[in-house]
Protein backbone atom coordinates (compact mmCIF):
# COMPACT_ATOMS: atom_id res chain seq x y z
CA UNK A 1 0.00 0.00 0.00
CA UNK A 2 1.78 3.47 -1.10
CA UNK A 3 2.24 5.77 2.44
CA UNK A 4 4.28 8.89 3.24
CA UNK A 5 7.34 6.93 3.21
CA UNK A 6 7.17 5.39 -0.14
CA UNK A 7 6.20 8.90 -1.47
CA UNK A 8 9.18 11.10 -0.19
CA UNK A 9 11.16 7.76 -1.25
CA UNK A 10 9.63 8.16 -4.72
CA UNK A 11 10.46 12.02 -4.63
CA UNK A 12 14.39 10.94 -3.48
CA UNK A 13 14.82 8.42 -6.23
CA UNK A 14 12.97 11.24 -8.99
CA UNK A 15 15.59 13.99 -8.00
CA UNK A 16 18.51 11.62 -7.91
CA UNK A 17 17.69 10.61 -11.70
CA UNK A 18 17.17 14.10 -12.59
CA UNK A 19 20.77 14.79 -11.55
CA UNK A 20 22.18 11.70 -13.16
CA UNK A 21 20.13 13.09 -16.25
CA UNK A 22 21.31 16.66 -15.81
CA UNK A 23 25.02 15.68 -15.33
CA UNK A 24 24.67 13.47 -18.69
CA UNK A 25 23.47 15.90 -21.15
CA UNK A 26 25.88 18.38 -19.36
CA UNK A 27 28.45 15.54 -21.04
CA UNK A 28 26.92 15.15 -24.11
CA UNK A 29 25.40 18.59 -24.95
CA UNK A 30 29.11 19.29 -27.24
CA UNK A 31 28.32 15.76 -28.82
CA UNK A 32 24.66 16.68 -29.64
CA UNK A 33 25.39 20.35 -30.97
CA UNK A 34 28.30 19.48 -33.04
CA UNK A 35 26.22 16.47 -34.41
CA UNK A 36 23.18 18.28 -35.95
CA UNK A 37 21.05 16.93 -33.45
CA UNK A 38 19.16 19.66 -32.21
CA UNK A 39 18.95 20.88 -35.93
CA UNK A 40 15.11 19.55 -36.75
CA UNK A 41 14.60 18.34 -33.31
CA UNK A 42 14.34 21.76 -31.23
CA UNK A 43 12.44 25.46 -32.00
CA UNK A 44 15.75 26.85 -32.25
CA UNK A 45 16.88 28.43 -35.59
CA UNK A 46 20.36 26.48 -36.55
CA UNK A 47 22.47 29.38 -36.02
CA UNK A 48 21.66 29.62 -32.63
CA UNK A 49 22.19 26.03 -31.37
CA UNK A 50 26.12 27.01 -30.58
CA UNK A 51 24.24 29.42 -27.95
CA UNK A 52 22.43 25.99 -26.18
CA UNK A 53 25.80 25.08 -24.66
CA UNK A 54 26.51 28.23 -22.81
CA UNK A 55 22.68 28.69 -21.48
CA UNK A 56 22.68 25.48 -20.36
CA UNK A 57 25.76 25.50 -18.48
CA UNK A 58 25.08 28.70 -16.66
CA UNK A 59 21.49 27.40 -16.52
CA UNK A 60 22.92 23.96 -14.32
CA UNK A 61 24.59 26.05 -11.47
CA UNK A 62 21.34 27.36 -9.89
CA UNK A 63 19.71 23.56 -11.23
CA UNK A 64 22.10 21.80 -9.44
CA UNK A 65 22.56 23.79 -6.28
CA UNK A 66 18.50 23.82 -6.25
CA UNK A 67 18.60 20.23 -6.72
CA UNK A 68 21.43 19.36 -3.71
CA UNK A 69 19.36 21.51 -1.61
CA UNK A 70 16.02 19.56 -2.28
CA UNK A 71 17.94 15.99 -1.86
CA UNK A 72 18.90 17.23 1.36
CA UNK A 73 14.68 18.30 2.31
CA UNK A 74 13.73 15.09 1.38
CA UNK A 75 16.56 13.61 3.66
CA UNK A 76 15.91 15.49 6.24
CA UNK A 77 11.75 14.79 6.16
CA UNK A 78 12.59 10.84 5.94
CA UNK A 79 14.20 11.23 9.20
CA UNK A 80 11.28 12.75 10.34
CA UNK A 81 12.42 16.23 10.89
CA UNK A 82 9.22 18.72 8.83
CA UNK A 83 9.26 21.71 10.53
CA UNK A 84 12.70 22.97 11.09
CA UNK A 85 14.79 25.96 10.60
CA UNK A 86 17.06 23.54 7.92
CA UNK A 87 14.32 22.73 5.92
CA UNK A 88 13.22 26.55 5.71
CA UNK A 89 16.86 27.55 4.40
CA UNK A 90 17.00 24.48 2.00
CA UNK A 91 13.12 25.76 0.86
CA UNK A 92 14.46 29.26 0.59
CA UNK A 93 17.27 28.48 -1.27
CA UNK A 94 15.57 26.27 -3.89
CA UNK A 95 13.13 29.33 -4.35
CA UNK A 96 16.23 31.96 -5.24
CA UNK A 97 17.64 29.15 -7.95
CA UNK A 98 14.19 29.35 -9.40
CA UNK A 99 14.54 33.18 -9.47
CA UNK A 100 18.13 32.78 -10.86
CA UNK A 101 17.66 30.39 -13.23
CA UNK A 102 14.20 32.50 -14.57
CA UNK A 103 16.97 35.02 -14.83
CA UNK A 104 19.23 33.44 -17.21
CA UNK A 105 16.21 31.83 -19.39
CA UNK A 106 14.58 35.56 -19.60
CA UNK A 107 18.49 36.64 -20.83
CA UNK A 108 18.69 33.87 -23.12
CA UNK A 109 15.36 34.62 -25.07
CA UNK A 110 16.55 35.69 -27.59
CA UNK A 111 17.86 32.56 -28.89
CA UNK A 112 14.30 30.76 -28.86
CA UNK A 113 10.81 31.42 -27.29
CA UNK A 114 10.97 28.37 -25.68
CA UNK A 115 13.38 30.23 -22.99
CA UNK A 116 11.39 32.98 -22.24
CA UNK A 117 8.06 30.50 -21.36
CA UNK A 118 10.92 28.12 -19.41
CA UNK A 119 11.82 31.59 -17.43
CA UNK A 120 7.78 32.61 -16.92
CA UNK A 121 7.57 28.90 -15.60
CA UNK A 122 10.86 28.69 -13.56
CA UNK A 123 9.78 32.07 -11.98
CA UNK A 124 6.08 30.79 -11.17
CA UNK A 125 7.74 27.94 -9.24
CA UNK A 126 9.52 30.58 -7.35
CA UNK A 127 6.96 32.33 -6.23
CA UNK A 128 5.05 28.86 -4.99
CA UNK A 129 7.81 28.05 -3.17
CA UNK A 130 8.68 31.16 -1.41
CA UNK A 131 5.19 30.95 -0.62
CA UNK A 132 5.39 27.45 0.86
CA UNK A 133 8.59 28.60 2.82
CA UNK A 134 7.06 31.02 4.48
CA UNK A 135 4.52 28.51 5.57
CA UNK A 136 7.34 26.35 7.01
CA UNK A 137 9.00 29.56 8.51
CA UNK A 138 5.47 29.73 10.37
CA UNK A 139 5.09 26.67 10.88
CA UNK A 140 8.75 25.93 12.59
CA UNK A 141 8.43 29.38 14.66
CA UNK A 142 4.65 27.92 16.18
CA UNK A 143 6.54 24.20 17.20
CA UNK A 144 9.47 25.53 18.71
CA UNK A 145 7.15 28.01 20.82
CA UNK A 146 4.98 24.79 21.31
CA UNK A 147 8.13 22.74 22.13
CA UNK A 148 9.02 25.43 24.93
CA UNK A 149 5.20 25.52 26.23
CA UNK A 150 5.04 22.79 29.74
Amino acid sequence: MWNQDKSVLLSVVCTRVVMVLALALAVALPFLCSSGFFEHRALISPESIPLLMPVYYSFCVPAFIALIALDKLLGAVRRGAVFTPGNVRFLRIISWCCFAAALILLASSFVSVVFFVLAVLAAFFGVILRAVKNLFAAATQLKEENDFTI
